[in-house]
């Protein structure tokens, strides 16, 4: 909010010395927009139009998980309205959407990117009007959060794939292919000088340091699966902090204590406790089924890719997403563990429910008998997270 403040009163960047002074101001800038429509309708705080904003941003990013459902695993239906319900579902999905912060707009504009290429690969329709799209939406993404340089690697790794899987366009891709580098670099790049200048870091700003393993987490940290206790016990009071039970936790649940328990809310109870270990229980066949699909599809983009090179997308973006997060984990400092964000993985949250709809609709496809207890027991599960996610929204 003080950063937008800034913007707002000033038209300038706030000074280094700032909370949030690395951040690019994409995000804020409409912030600044949304803000002032606040006060033109009469909110009682005039900064909740940032989140109708990103209300708005998260439902678009909905439609596009149908989208690319659609292009990627066309005739298809169950698929892609199942990853829609996985999406909807996802705890961490609204609970960042209810947020004063630029990630919502950063999962919509690299989703907007990955469909813009998705299209155009499975398509092979390569003109001049979609690689100005994909290019100002790269460059726009680095604009917002730094998390977006995965996204314009990942991309440029499937277009290279579809090149190489087909020929008889393989001049256009690669010529247009270079053209569009070079404004996805130069349209960010006086944000990047920017952060040289004053920062720690060219392309993160500052709180990132080189890995050494003499100041950073003990093997367990990487390692530990956190069981039983991220289940009974996902709440950063008694579980320690561990990559993948954090993450876990995080994302079905409230391991922080931000949403259910906390200051200014009700001080972590028994009861409290139970409504998390509910969470952590509905989450695992969730996460289940999305982590099978993943894997059958990695299996399948890799020996398929010149068929579908455009699957490449489903099969990187999820390994891309957690290694954004270990890469965060790895080179900063925090005792609890804080640095370990879900929300910095939202942008292939897409795709993990695309991974998911693979899956059960795999699996509805070879085993009829399944069908019923199975769609039974997933629609509870998502029913639970579901009223949830929407809890933490509304509070």
């Amino acid at each position: 909010m003080e950063y937008a403040r800034t913007l707002l009163e000033t038209r300038g960047l706030p000074d280094v010395e700032a909370a949030a002074s690395y951040t690019p101001p994409g995000f804020y800038l409409l912030a600044v927009g949304a803000t002032e429509f606040g006060d033109l309708v009469n909110l009682d705080e005039h900064e909740r139009g940032v989140l109708l904003l990103n209300a708005l941003l998260t439902v678009a990013t909905g439609l596009l998980v149908l989208v690319m459902g659609r292009l990627l695993f066309p005739n298809r239906a169950f698929l892609r309205w199942s990853a829609l319900a996985f999406f909807v579902c996802c705890p961490v999905v609204l609970k960042t959407t209810a947020m004063f912060h630029p990630q919502p707009l950063a999962m919509f504009l690299t989703t907007v990117a990955f469909a813009l290429c998705a299209r155009m690969v499975v398509r092979r329709s390569y003109g001049l009007t979609s690689w100005i799209a994909l290019a100002v939406t790269l460059a726009a993404a680095q604009l917002v959060r730094s998390v977006a340089i995965w996204a314009v690697g990942l991309i440029l790794v499937v277009l290279v794939a579809a090149a190489v899987a087909q020929p008889e366009r393989r001049r256009r891709i690669v010529g247009a292919l270079g053209i569009a580098a070079v404004a996805v670099v130069l349209i960010p790049l006086p944000w990047y000088l920017h952060l040289r200048s004053t920062e720690s870091s060219p392309i993160f700003g500052r709180g990132i340091t080189a890995f050494s393993f003499e100041n950073h987490w003990p093997a367990a940290f990487y390692v530990s699966s956190g069981l039983p206790d991220v289940i009974t016990e996902p709440n950063r009071v008694s579980l320690p902090p561990r990559f993948f039970p954090l993450l876990y936790a995080d994302a079905w649940g409230d391991y922080f204590g931000i949403w259910s328990w906390g200051p200014p809310r009700p001080e972590l109870t028994a009861g409290v406790n139970r409504r998390l270990m509910l969470q952590s229980a509905v989450g695992l066949p969730l996460t289940a089924f999305a982590v099978a699909g993943w894997f059958a599809l990695v299996g399948l983009g890799l020996r398929r890719w010149r068929e579908a090179p455009a699957r490449l997308l489903v099969a990187l973006a999820p390994l891309a997403g957690l290694a954004a997060v270990f890469y965060y984990a790895t080179r900063g400092a925090s005792a609890d563990g804080d640095i370990v964000k879900t929300m910095f993985m939202l942008p292939a949250v897409p795709f993990w429910a695309l991974s998911f709809g693979f899956a059960v609709d795999v699996l509805l496809r070879r085993s009829r008998r399944v069908t019923a207890p199975l769609l039974v027991l997933l629609a509870a599960c998502a029913l639970v997270s579901l009223s949830y996610a929407i809890f933490a929204f509304v509070s």
